[in-house]
């Protein structure tokens, strides 16, 4: 009798994430076929409700039962994770997409900070510079994409966007703090229950009509959060908050190609240079580049 496949260890961290990060890129996508069609809260909800469909079958079916750890801090999880994802999208909603995405993906920054102040991790000076750089590159690639009459200015989509990337980095730093205590579908129901609680409010506020050609773009968003969620969620459990956030500073540049590739959005030069420094801070906050430049031991004869 075979043993059940298992993911390989050396890919349960920085290359699940960056996976992840694909994925959320595509999800990114999707939202953007959705601007001016549904509402953020809409979208949200919709998100909320293609997980939470996904997880009524994966228990069942996987033969699991959630395991809560404890359970203000498996509510916790919810709470700031789906009020980050609807002023995510509120961002989006009410301001140029590069603006909102960059302010949005300033979240590993908060993520340090309380994960250093509650957790007690470690942040060391590649990861800082890791850090860095990436959100530098981020930006680069994001700001590109913006007419060059648009400023960055404090209303309502800038405030939601700033308080998104603050409630998703307290959001890791919970998963962070329950890795030994639940698993990532659980965390993901968490995820799901609550952030629908939180949005559908604002979708029933805000409901415009249905048609189907919102139907597939919807049904992107779902399925592609339902997976990048649960490969992030579980990649978390191997890496600190802080390499988390620096691995997924790439979602910014997926996104940039995705569009670049399908939208015919066009391709400038700040955007390749993005890229490129956004690359190199994910080598080198995760600590590739330290391995690469390590001297090979020779085998003992």
């Amino acid at each position: 009798m075979s043993s059940r496949w298992v993911l390989p260890v050396r890919y349960r961290g920085t290359p699940l994430l960056v996976f992840a990060s694909v994925l959320f890129a595509v999800m990114a996508l999707c939202t953007r076929l959705l601007a001016g069609r549904l509402s953020p809260g809409q979208v949200a909800s919709g998100r909320f409700a293609i997980g939470l469909l996904f997880l009524a079958l994966f228990f069942p079916l996987m033969r699991r039962r959630p395991r809560f750890g404890r359970v203000h801090l498996w509510a916790l999880r919810g709470i700031f994770g789906g009020a980050a994802v609807y002023l995510y999208f509120v961002a989006l909603d009410r301001m140029s997409v590069g603006p909102a995405v960059l302010l949005n993906a300033c979240w590993p920054i908060y993520a340090a900070i309380i994960g250093w102040m509650f957790l007690g991790e470690r942040v060391t000076g590649a990861l800082l510079a890791g850090l860095v750089l990436t959100t530098a590159g981020a930006g680069l690639v994001m700001w590109s994409t913006v007419a060059q009459d648009v400023s960055l200015t404090l209303g309502l989509g800038a405030w939601a966007g700033m308080a998104s990337a603050v409630l998703g980095g307290a959001a890791v730093v919970v998963i962070r703090a329950l890795r030994h205590e639940t698993d990532a579908a659980t965390v993901f129901l968490s995820f799901c229950l609550f952030g629908l609680l939180f949005s559908l409010p604002f979708a029933l506020a805000d409901w415009r009509p249905l048609g189907w050609d919102v139907v597939l773009p919807l049904l992107g968003v779902g399925v592609s959060s339902v997976v990048a969620q649960m490969a992030f969620t579980y990649a978390l459990g191997y890496v600190t908050a802080v390499a988390g956030g620096v691995a997924t500073q790439s979602t910014p540049v997926f996104s940039w190609v995705l569009a670049a590739l399908l939208l015919d959005e066009a391709v400038s030069p700040l955007a390749v240079t993005g890229a490129l420094v956004c690359m190199v801070g994910v080598l080198w906050g995760t600590g590739v580049l330290e391995r690469l430049r390590a001297p090979q031991s020779k085998p003992a004869p």
